[in-house]
């Protein structure tokens, strides 16, 4: 029995074939598949410079390790009313909100991300495979890296600055998440920064239920963020809910970007969805919105290249027409701009589903469980 179960999990490979923006990426591709048993062999397999699938098959719990450092609190957002601690000084400047806070104890896994390098598979096996406590960390300008089916949880969810689930240093050319679920973590789900990377983010379940949420309204703030100059990302049928901030943050003031959100579903969120920034160029269409307060920023609705009524502009490029948006009456608002001429750069291989099939598609195949189901 255990020679089978062994020779099940080696036949472990990725399904489907990765598209948008990472068309073309092959991760570890026809390696000899590596089951790693202890959490010394996940991280050499992680991070060396051989072409590896990784078979994550069990949960790898990284928490127990205690340690306490100084940083702040707030007034207005409580950690002791639902809120969070922010550890350290970037969040911590004085102001009448802020609140010295001398030890504020977290779990030190949180704080240093498994480091991963290119070439690399990385596969969640029967919804079993779990990473408790630490998250994972593309080096710079790694590339060709596909993450699928795998769980990240448990960062120390009460503190902000307490650890990402899954970070992008930049120059990260080529990356496919896909059938992942992130939940309870300290800050972001996912962040990119520095040098531009190419990702696409699909069928991932962003699960922002918490009792410590910055916003104070039991939704994660922190969810993703997306700031490498010239980052090219395509969010495609992810299940996002529960979260009320950065969902996602596109680009910042004087950097550029490219972003194709397509059949995401945004459920119960007492908070934003899109935040844009100039610079920015997002081609938001067929998406659905059911509950979700504001479904784009203030700011976001002011870039003329957030566009979520692109009509025939679509056409050239992806030869069909932008999909319309759909937003329930217990929605807010979701405007845009109307400059689309960057749509000649959105990939035209994702096939997007009719919005009406959207919300009950994606809660049905997000997330590692239903993957290959």
């Amino acid at each position: 029995a255990l020679v089978a179960a062994a020779a099940g999990a080696s036949a472990q490979a990725v399904v489907g074939t990765a598209y948008g923006f990472a068309k073309g990426v092959t991760g570890g591709g026809s390696a000899a598949a590596v089951t790693p048993s202890t959490a010394a062999e996940l991280a050499t397999y992680l991070s060396d410079d051989v072409a590896r699938v990784i078979l994550i098959t069990k949960e790898f719990d990284f928490t127990g390790t205690t340690s306490s450092g100084s940083g702040c609190n707030r007034k207005s957002c409580s950690a002791t009313n639902g809120g969070q601690y922010y550890l350290g000084t970037l969040s911590c400047a004085a102001t009448d909100d802020i609140v010295a806070v001398s030890s504020i104890k977290y779990d030190t896994a949180g704080l240093t991300a498994l480091k991963v390098g290119s070439n690399k598979s990385i596969l969640g096996v029967g919804g079993k495979g779990v990473l408790n406590g630490k998250g994972l960390s593309l080096i710079k300008n790694a590339k060709n890296v596909i993450i699928q089916g795998v769980e990240f949880t448990n960062m120390n969810p009460g503190v902000v600055w307490g650890g990402d689930a899954l970070d992008f240093q930049g120059g990260n050319d080529g990356v496919w998440v896909d059938h992942n679920k992130f939940s309870q973590v300290g800050r972001m789900f996912i962040v990119s920064h520095y040098d531009a990377s190419r990702l696409t983010i699909s069928n991932n379940e962003f699960d922002g239920t918490t009792t410590t949420s910055a916003s104070c309204n039991n939704d994660h703030y922190w969810t993703m963020m997306f700031y490498g100059d010239g980052d090219k990302v395509t969010l495609d049928r992810n299940y996002l809910h529960n979260v009320s901030g950065r969902a996602p943050k596109l680009g910042e003031d004087g950097k550029t970007g490219t972003f194709h959100a397509v059949n995401n579903y945004f459920e119960n969120m007492k908070g934003h969805a899109f935040d844009a920034y100039s610079g920015a160029q997002a081609l938001v269409e067929g998406n659905v919105f059911s509950s979700v307060t504001t479904p784009v920023t203030a700011n976001g609705a002011k870039i003329s290249t957030f566009v979520v009524n692109g009509g025939s502009a679509c056409s050239a490029t992806l030869g069909r027409s932008c999909l319309a948006n759909s937003v329930d009456s217990a929605s807010g608002k979701l405007t845009g701009g109307s400059s689309s001429s960057f749509i000649s750069a959105i990939t035209n291989d994702v096939s997007p589903l009719a919005v009406a099939d959207v919300a009950a598609h994606v809660k049905a195949n997000a997330g590692p469980a239903k993957l290959g189901s």
